[in-house]
C-alpha cells in the first residue's frame, strides 16, 4: 500500500477515535478512545519522520 493511503486510513481511524472519545468524555472509555485518537495521530508523525528520513 502507498504510504498516503497508509496515512489517509490512521486520519480517518484518529479522527473517528477521537469524536467518539468526545461524545463519551464522562466515561472512562471515552478517555481511552480520546487517548488512542491522540497516540494514532502521534504516530502519524512519527511514520511520516520515519518515510522522510529513510529516503536519504
Amino acid at each position: 500500500m502507498d504510504s498516503f493511503f497508509i496515512t489517509l486510513l490512521i486520519i480517518i481511524f484518529s479522527m473517528f477515535m477521537l469524536g467518539t472519545g468526545y461524545t463519551l468524555r464522562e466515561r472512562n472509555s471515552g478517555l481511552a478512545l480520546m487517548w488512542i485518537g491522540v497516540l494514532s495521530m502521534l504516530s502519524i508523525i512519527t511514520y511520516r519522520i520515519y518515510i522522510a528520513t529513510s529516503a536519504i
